[in-house]
């Protein structure tokens, strides 16, 4: 049953930028205001990792203000903070190491080698850098965009350049091997 909630709250979480362009279409945004919030609660309830947190919160002010000031304005901030979020703990990370790559690195190569360390910090900062990237055109489809381009690049386009990105970064983490492995071999 845990599963299938989580699994729940992350479809949500995905078709928020659908959910929001449809509830403001139709002048019913205080159920998606109050859907945000709750999704935030039971994030915060779930047990997640305290890395998580500053997304989990970003959601519960996003969803809060909206609904205290009666904005919808709030409702097309949530993206912009999601990936400001990231970028925060993503930074931490470097900060305070393994980074985050190393992390997911070392969940399928726990015998991670020195240059796979270097690698993935450098990724890390790679995913930084995206994240904020993100966040600015995020910024931008609020404030000089129709809600048709802001749900477009928030609901789809963002999503296809993280896979884009992860799958580049794949790709050349497992061409690094192979050299890497090649060099050791030599």
């Amino acid at each position: 049953m845990k599963h299938f909630i989580k699994g729940i709250v992350i479809t949500l979480f995905i078709l928020y930028p659908f959910l929001v362009g449809w509830s403001l279409s139709h002048g019913q945004f205080i159920w998606v205001s109050a859907l945000l919030v709750a999704l935030g609660i039971i994030r915060l309830f779930s047990k997640s990792h305290s890395l998580m947190w500053p997304l989990t919160w970003f959601a519960i002010l996003c969803g809060g203000l909206s609904l205290i000031l009666k904005d919808h304005a709030w409702l097309k901030m949530y993206p912009i903070l999601m990936s400001l979020g990231a970028l925060i703990i993503f930074a931490s990370t470097l900060i305070k190491p393994p980074s985050m790559i190393e992390r997911f690195a070392r969940l399928v190569e726990p015998n991670l080698p020195e240059s796979g360390v270097v690698w993935t910090k450098k990724v890390t900062l790679v995913w930084c850098v995206f994240f904020a990237c993100n966040a600015v055109i995020a910024l931008m489809t609020v404030f000089l965009a129709s809600m048709q381009v802001w749900v477009i690049y928030n609901g789809f386009l963002s999503y296809v350049l993280m896979g884009l990105l992860f799958v580049g970064e794949f790709i050349l983490r497992k061409r690094h091997q192979r050299l890497n492995a090649n060099e050791l071999n030599h």
